[in-house]
């Protein structure tokens, strides 16, 4: 069985089967890269609170014969706990996992994106009040830099609506936290 270690930020995960979680990681060194993490939701699995969303851990993992690789050790590196808490805040961390989870294809390392993301979760605590600024900026920096938008062009319209547009599909979190309240 071929392995490799690597350190990415949980950007999606869902349940699957009874014990087990499909783990969407952007990882410094190879991507997005999609991973069974079997047993995880039993209550005894010492991995379980390693691999909460927007967590940036350090894994290993070994190929799969199939689509996903299984997730193996795994160590958490950082929890980004000063702005778990907040409501607003870990909206704007979902609208961008959401986004990179979207643009970015399988498996092809953007080390500059991943570089970004890290630094857009450790701000995302000293924001202040032009935060929709800020994460229209950050948005507009990952399209950049994926070449989805030239560098040197100034982007005037609904960034949002260029995104879905580009994906196909419509963009869930800008809308998560308008929803909780009202």
């Amino acid at each position: 069985m071929t392995s490799y270690t690597d350190q990415g930020v949980v950007i999606k995960r869902s349940n699957f089967g009874e014990a087990d979680r499909i783990i969407t990681l952007f990882t410094q060194n190879h991507g997005k890269v999609t991973v069974i993490a079997r047993g995880v939701r039993k209550p005894t699995s010492k991995r379980a609170g390693s691999i909460e969303l927007f967590n940036l851990i350090k894994a290993s993992f070994i190929k799969g014969r199939g689509e996903l690789d299984t997730l193996g050790e795994v160590q958490s590196l950082e929890t980004f706990s000063t702005w778990r808490k907040h409501l607003g805040r870990v909206n704007i961390a979902y609208q961008l996992v959401e986004i990179i989870d979207k643009i970015t294809p399988d498996h092809q390392p953007h080390p500059k994106v991943f570089a970004m993301l890290l630094k857009f979760l450790s701000e995302i605590g000293n924001l202040k009040i032009d935060w929709e600024l800020e994460i229209g900026n950050w948005k507009l920096q990952i399209l950049q830099d994926l070449g989805y938008w030239p560098e040197d062009k100034i982007f005037v319209k609904d960034i949002d609506q260029f995104i879905e547009n580009l994906i196909n599909r419509p963009l869930h979190s800008p809308k998560l936290l308008h929803k909780i309240r009202h």
